[in-house]
């Protein structure tokens, strides 16, 4: 009785504890550039940084959604709202849930049993939404990245790729099941009595694997401009092969990332990374910027 007992508090302060997503935060990282084993600080720093912007952009897109419908709930027509003057990361967004459609249909085919991480009838409602045509343009983040990995890739060894590949494959969706979809709910520290739809917790998944696909890029630019680092633009072990053409794209992959072992991003590369991002994105160009400015708190790094 004595162990039963000790076993229902141990679970009870299990459940009461605070949610981590640490270990897939750090795959993620690593899978978008960071060293194979990133810093436990950053990692840590991150996790704040991305709890912080998908609760803004949740509670934001609630707010639309309460204008527009009088609903609590955000579907994806809200989330566009707030992406609206980037018309590139809208069409990133559409054809990473029309691949997850796919994907599930796939996965139903070759299961041979439903499913049920995306509702079709969710997603139609969604689409009928969405009045607005996007037009094909060039996404050079998704270019960048794409071309990041493979450049990584090619100077890995079997067992190293293997790692690399599982890395990659890391995400918060619900389809590697109901304990990453409560564990991701919990962390976003949601009312428990809100519904919220399956194409919801879905797009707030691809903004977090996107927030962190952001803070990894601006720590790594970052990092290019410093001083102390080897510069060997024309080596053939740190360029693994890139072509004249291509290092314009991705000069990144150039620096720091072949043979020789790769530093893994810092805590200070992340908070400079932030404050270069906070300086574009709120800041009124000219002789005079105020640090107080009313959209200040409402920077997100995934819209």
């Amino acid at each position: 009785a004595a162990g039963i007992a000790s076993g229902l508090a141990a679970s009870t302060g299990a459940d009461d504890a605070p949610v981590t997503l640490l270990p897939e935060i750090s795959d993620i990282m690593r899978s978008f550039g960071d060293s194979d084993q990133p810093r436990m600080e950053s990692v840590k720093l991150v996790e704040h940084i991305l709890q912080q912007q998908l609760r803004g952009m949740f509670n934001e897109a609630s707010l639309v959604a309460m204008r527009r419908k009088n609903s609590p709930c955000p579907t994806q027509a809200d989330f566009e709202f707030l992406m609206r003057n980037h018309p590139v990361k809208i069409a990133r967004m559409r054809k990473h849930l029309k691949d997850m459609k796919i994907l599930k249909r796939f996965l139903s085919i070759r299961t041979g049993r439903p499913q049920d991480f995306m509702d079709d009838t969710e997603q139609q409602e969604s689409e009928d939404e969405l009045a607005i045509e996007v037009p094909e343009l060039f996404d050079e983040e998704r270019t960048r990245r794409l071309f990041r990995a493979d450049r990584i890739s090619q100077i890995l060894t079997g067992q190293q790729y293997l790692e690399f590949n599982e890395a990659r494959k890391t995400s918060f969706y619900c389809r590697h099941g109901e304990k990453i979809k409560n564990k991701f709910r919990r962390f976003l520290d949601l009312p428990p009595d809100l519904r919220i739809p399956t194409t919801t917790m879905n797009i707030l998944a691809y903004f977090a694997h996107e927030t962190i696909a952001v803070i990894v890029d601006y720590a790594i630019l970052t990092r290019l401009n410093s001083e102390n680092r080897v510069t060997e633009p024309y080596s053939r072990i740190t360029s693994t092969g890139a072509s004249p053409a291509m290092l314009h794209i991705c000069p990144e992959v150039t620096q720091g990332r072949g043979m020789e072992v790769v530093r893994p991003i810092s805590v200070q590369e992340i908070h400079e990374g932030m404050r270069r991002f906070r300086q574009m994105t709120s800041k009124k160009i000219g002789f005079y910027r105020s640090s107080c400015d009313a959209d200040f708190r409402r920077s997100f790094l995934a819209i």
